[in-house]
């Protein structure tokens, strides 16, 4: 058994490390211009004033600009190409102008070459999350991610490490040639990426892509390869997927999913206004609190202050690795959020009160970023939209957040050269603020669910009523078949009692998973609805048990009565199916249903009443009785499709 945990953890571990290494890529190449750029600046490529803050700005904003049009674009290909092709392509971008960067001979040249680099950057990050999103277990899909987000910290932290080493020296001498430690740095990463281009052509296309993709038989290869390589059997974690149409951009603005669209927009845009306006320039502010000075030596101290800063990120991420699972995203995230808010308040105030106050006020800031929104919104896209979409949400996702990135890098410079460090940090309060809110008004949980039960959005549950549905319209259809045919009645009576058994254990499953929910679809809504359908079935398992026991003879009653309610249920089901799509233009037909169930219950009616006229004319009291009973308990069940018709009409209501 032990060996069988080893070879199990040895493939998590490959996947988590090889999407973290292209992880620890982008932290490291975003970060590694934020030591370069104290060195740069003494190249004098810089305008004077105005003019200067603008290129300063532009060169700090350059790969992020890169990275809007990477995620934006390119990130939506991994759902129409598959995870592997762009887990590939992805870091010839970091390669070849990771090396081009190196090679600048004026500040135009570093901009746009740093912005190619940003592409692959920006389609890096929705790849490498939803790669790892989609091979975890569910119970560990958040430490997992979260373990993988955390070499994003570890890569800035090692661009310091390297521009402490080598910025200690102007120059290097490499091949006897005379090298700027500048170039050097901005050249380190691309070793790296080409190790992790050759390990990355090892790894599987995702089989739950593959599934949906409607490409089972690749996918089965697959799960069968990584069962017999490393004991890992996702057939069952696998088993709810179900080929799905491609998905379209559109698609996140629809009614379904523009909720979560917008949850996953707005909170990561106000966060990278944050993170890297303030991330990017965290040696500047140190030069400007305490660090100053125009020797090498004083470079190299702002380095160190950058360096023990990104230690407090990386510890942020390694709490967050801890409690993820507990208190969840949206937990995580508004507190975050707040304590930015707050840090970012506490310097406003305490500008100018000594290096120490400074530099833990920006700990403090940076600690609370990384233990929530900046690895929450990282998070959150890759689990609340389906497979179909996911690495599309997560890219466009990505893709608005670093136009709060551009804005924050390129406008810092030239707000802090007319308004100082202290002002700019009451406006980074307020967006912090923004953030927390909009968090609080348009977030979804999904701790715990899998993957399909988190990315159902308007009915969350809908896959488990439709299976209560099923064996609802397979009770029907059985007892419709048993007042028609009228033989072997205790045999066709326990098939209904068993049918009627199965129902009750995915109503149980979903009252067990009930409690993740949360907007939004209510969990009285899916639980009203639950209940109500599971009441048809109760009620046509009492017919079935008293046609069995009573004995009484065959009447035509029977077959009209169970023709209604198979008639009923088969609408009630359609209207279920429309609900669990909800959109604004299915609103008419879903309640075009609930008008042919309640005239179908009329009916029902209508034969109880003509059913009544001929029992009471008989002479033997037991038999009236009896039918009396049998008649009643199949009227009651097209009133217990009514029942499910009026919650329909309720959420159309509701929710249109």
């Amino acid at each position: 058994m032990e060996e069988v945990t080893k070879k199990q953890n040895r493939f998590l571990r490959k996947v988590v490390s090889l999407s973290s290494a292209g992880v620890f890529l982008d932290g490291y190449d975003l970060f590694i211009i934020s030591v370069a750029l104290i060195y740069v600046e003494s190249q004098n490529w810089l305008a004077p004033k105005t003019l200067g803050a603008v290129q300063l700005g532009l060169l700090q904003s350059s790969a992020l600009i890169g990275m809007f049009f990477g995620a934006l674009f390119l990130g939506r290909y991994a759902d129409r190409v598959g995870r592997r092709t762009l887990y590939i392509i992805d870091l010839i971008f970091f390669i070849f102008f990771g090396f081009l960067t190196s090679l600048a001979t004026n500040i135009n040249e570093l901009i746009i070459f740093r912005l190619f680099l940003g592409i692959g950057i920006g389609a890096d990050y929705p790849i490498s999350s939803t790669y790892v999103a989609e091979f975890s277990p569910k119970q560990m899909r958040g430490k997992l991610v979260t373990r993988t987000f955390m070499f994003w910290g570890i890569g800035s932290l090692v661009a310091a490490v390297v521009g402490f080493s080598v910025g200690r020296f102007e120059f290097l001498n490499i091949f006897g040639m005379q090298v700027a430690t500048w170039r050097i740095m901005l050249a380190s990463g691309v070793i790296p990426a080409v190790v992790v281009l050759i390990l990355r052509r090892t790894m599987p296309e995702s089989p739950r892509w593959l599934l949906t993709n409607n490409r089972g038989d690749e996918a089965k290869e697959v799960i069968e390869h990584i069962k017999e390589k490393y004991q890992i059997d996702y057939t069952k974690d696998l088993s709810s997927v179900e080929p799905e149409r491609k998905g379209r951009v559109s698609e996140l603005f629809g009614s379904t999913y523009r909720k979560r669209t917008m949850f996953t927009w707005i909170p990561w845009f106000f966060m990278d206004i944050g993170v890297y306006g303030v991330g990017i320039s965290i040696p500047l502010i140190l030069e400007k609190v305490g660090f100053g000075g125009t020797t090498i030596q004083d470079k190299v101290h702002a380095i160190i202050g950058t360096m023990v800063l990104d230690v407090v990120v990386l510890a942020g991420f390694i709490v967050a690795l801890f409690i993820i699972e507990r208190l969840g995203r949206l937990k995580l995230q508004e507190i975050g959020f707040l304590g930015m808010a707050a840090a970012a308040l506490t310097f406003t105030l305490t500008f100018g009160h000594g290096i120490y106050i400074m530099v833990l006020v920006l700990a403090a800031y940076q600690f609370f970023e990384n233990v929530g929104p900046n690895l929450t919104t990282w998070i959150v896209p890759t689990e609340i939209f389906p497979t179909r979409l996911r690495a599309t949400a997560q890219g466009t996702a990505s893709g608005f957040s670093r136009l709060g990135a551009v804005f924050g890098t390129l406008m810092f410079p030239i707000f802090e050269l007319y308004y100082g460090w202290n002002n700019l940090f009451l406006l980074v309060f307020v967006f912090m603020l923004l953030g927390a809110l909009f968090t609080w008004l348009l977030g979804t949980e999904a701790k715990g669910l899998s993957l399909e039960d988190s990315s159902i959005v308007f009915l969350e549950f809908s896959k488990y009523l439709q299976k209560i549905g099923e064996k609802v319209k397979e009770g029907a259809i059985e007892l419709a078949e048993m007042t028609s045919k009228y033989d072997n009645l205790h045999e066709r009576a326990e098939r209904i009692r068993r049918i009627e058994h199965e129902a009750d254990g995915i109503v149980h499953e979903i009252y067990t998973k009930v409690n993740h929910m949360k907007k939004p679809l209510e969990s009285v809504d899916v639980g009203n609805l639950a209940t109500k359908y599971d009441d048809i079935l109760d009620f046509i398992n009492a017919v079935a048990k008293r046609i069995s026991l009573f004995k009484v003879e065959k009447t035509r009653y029977m077959d009209v009565f169970s023709g209604i309610i198979l008639e009923s249920v088969t609408e009630v089901n359609k209207a279920l199916n429309l609900l669990g799509n909800f959109s604004n233009n299915d609103m008419a037909d879903i309640l075009a249903e609930t008008v042919k169930i309640n005239e179908l219950e009329n009916k029902a009616d209508d034969v109880l009443e003509e059913s009544y006229k001929e029992i009471f004319a008989m002479n033997d009291a037991i038999k009236l009785l009896k039918l009396k009973e049998i008649y009643e308990y199949l009227e009651t069940v097209t009133d217990k499709c009514e029942d499910v018709s009026d919650i329909f009409m309720d959420l159309v209501i509701k929710y249109s």
